[in-house]
């Protein structure tokens, strides 16, 4: 199988349930992949471009695991792709260190997915948020191959009822499922 490398961009993976769940599962699914937890290993956002750079190279499957925030990627992520997809090794005429990888977009949405439509509260679709994440892989060289979202993957204990709590594992549980099935055909 390819190396699978996945970049957890959650800010505060302890705090969550829908992405740790995903994460957890991924764990048992696909064992042998990689998983950077960007919370864990910058905690004050200084990142090593270096050894991000390296795990990078070394995979065949690069996997972005992150919860939407104000309909992007959180700012740890983005700090991530901004300081580690440098010129000229992530793209430009002489960046092709990522140049025919393949590259999956994993992400959890508090809401429902009826209010993401173009008809529903949000206006827009996940798809319609994904354009620039889209665009980082082309212009990293990258291969875009899927796009998996768990909608509904928010639980505040205290706010929602314990079974809301039950509903979101057993989705993030199915979700990772699909991941894991989906990169072993790769």
């Amino acid at each position: 199988m390819k190396k699978v490398l996945i970049i957890s961009g959650h800010p505060d993976l302890k705090k969550s349930n829908a992405n740790k769940t995903i994460l957890e599962e991924i764990e048992k699914l696909l064992p042998d992949a990689e998983i950077r937890k960007l919370d864990e290993l910058y905690p004050d956002y200084q990142i090593d471009i270096a050894a991000e750079q390296a795990a990078l190279v070394k995979a065949d499957i690069i996997i972005f695991q992150y919860p939407i925030h104000w309909y992007s990627v959180p700012a740890l992520l983005k700090l991530y792709i901004d300081k580690v997809m440098e010129h000229s090794w992530a793209y430009g005429s002489k960046g092709n260190a990522l140049k025919g990888k393949f590259f999956i977009a994993s992400m959890t949405v508090g809401g429902p997915e009826k209010e993401y439509q173009h008809d529903g509260k949000v206006t827009y679709t996940i798809d319609d948020f994904m354009a620039f994440i889209k665009r980082y892989t082309i212009t990293c060289k990258m291969e875009f191959k899927k796009l998996f979202c768990t909608y509904s993957a928010n639980y505040i204990k205290g706010v929602y009822p314990e079974e809301k709590y039950t509903q979101v594992v057993t989705d993030c549980k199915k979700h990772a499922a699909e991941l894991a099935e989906f990169v072993k055909t790769l």
